[in-house]
């Protein structure tokens, strides 16, 4: 971690190389609270952070991981977790943070390598027979990923990712009964690269993704007895550029290439619901450049070799309204000026797509609702660019 303060350009050369394996695991038994629950479990190989408030600052980073990166959350409930329950649980091979708010320029060169087995976040939660308020189940596997933040300031940065490691977040979670809202999220990316702005911001961004491993899979597996209100999902991405900006002009260069078998599942049981939603996502190559801005320039290119599969499944006994939807892409590109600000727009866009695409939707509902609404939607590419007022 690297902080500056400054007056002029500082630098900041960073190389991190981890070849052990980093694992933590967490085992938390619970009887009865009458406040609160919470589990953190993370595993990280390398992590980076580089940041200044005045000045600018330039940034050469290095992170190689080649062992194995798990992390895992075992919760076991018996009559109720207190008020709110959290659990997280997050594996990270490499991870880079870089911030400016100075005024000055951030320019920044970053590789990132993944090559060890696995990067592999898992969580369980068990209150088979437990009462809870409100509850969260938050499960995330990321083999590289990067962030650039900017107030009032100038990014320019190129950043290589690299992973050829089975990426897998994977969770489990029951309640008997939960009276007001239940979350269980699982995330998984090969690589991912998220760059945002405040203020009067100028970005301009090369990425250049591969992601070679032999599965990326986010999966959520929930139970509910009685439940007012749910939520169950997984996303999967094999690589990921989204970058965000106002004020000022965004341009963004991208190449992904994935050939990494890409799945999501998300399924839920609920003998009675109030709300009931299920979503599972996933997706070879995904790009977003949006900009509440003047300018925005994309030259995006996309290769995708490996199928991309998504499967949300919701059986449910007497309820009122549950909404399913399954996504499965094998390239998605999107930019975005503002019209309002006198956006004009620039993109270039080649997307290529050998592997399969499939997505399912099920719904089983054994009693009476109010609305049940399905949606399945696959595509091999998909490419949307436009200028139009935010909202």
């Amino acid at each position: 971690m690297w902080f500056g303060i400054a007056t002029s350009q500082s630098t900041v050369s960073n190389d991190q190389s981890q070849s052990a394996d980093v694992y933590s695991d967490q085992q938390l038994n619970v009887d009865s609270n009458s406040d609160s629950t919470t589990a953190v479990t993370t595993s990280t190989g390398n992590s980076f952070v580089g940041s200044t408030v005045s000045g600018g600052l330039d940034v050469v980073s290095n992170q190689a991981m080649s062992g194995n990166t798990v992390a895992s959350t075992s919760v076991s409930i018996a009559q109720t977790p207190g008020a709110s329950f959290l659990s997280t649980t997050a594996a990270t091979a490499n991870s880079g943070d870089d911030v400016i708010s100075s005024g000055w320029t951030l320019t920044g060169n970053v590789h990132q390598s993944s090559t060890g087995p696995t990067v592999d976040a898992e969580a369980v939660t068990d209150g088979a027979n437990a009462f809870a308020t409100d509850a969260a189940t938050t499960v995330q596997a990321v083999a590289n990923g990067q962030q650039y933040g900017a107030t009032d300031s100038s990014v320019v940065a190129n950043t290589t990712q690299s992973n050829t490691s089975t990426v897998e977040a994977n969770g489990t979670g029951s309640f008997n009964y939960v009276s007001d809202s239940v979350v269980f999220s699982s995330t998984a990316a090969g690589n991912d690269l998220t760059a945002t702005a405040a203020g009067n911001t100028n970005q301009n961004l090369g990425v250049t993704q591969t992601n070679n491993g032999a599965l990326t899979q986010a999966s959520m597996f929930t139970v509910f007895n009685s439940v007012q209100s749910s939520s169950t999902s997984a996303v999967a991405t094999g690589n990921d550029v989204s970058a965000s900006n106002t004020e000022g002009g965004l341009w963004v260069t991208d190449a992904q290439s994935n050939s990494s078998e890409v799945n999501a599942t998300a399924v839920e049981t609920a003998s009675e619901f109030g709300t009931a939603q299920v979503t599972a996502e996933g997706v070879g190559n995904t790009a977003v450049a949006a900009n509440i801005g003047p300018t925005t320039g994309v030259n995006n290119t996309q290769v995708n070799a490996g199928g991309v599969t998504s499967l949300a499944n919701f059986t449910g006994g007497d309820g009122f309204d549950a909404a399913v939807s399954s996504s499965a892409t094998g390239n998605a590109a999107t930019g975005f000026s503002c019209s309002a600000c006198g956006g004009v727009l620039n993109a270039w866009n080649s997307q290529s797509n050998s592997g399969g695409v499939s997505a399912q939707t099920q719904v089983t509902q054994t009693g009476s609702g109010r609305t049940t609404a399905g949606v399945a939607t696959a595509a091999g590419n998909t490419a949307t660019y436009y200028v139009a007022t935010p909202r």
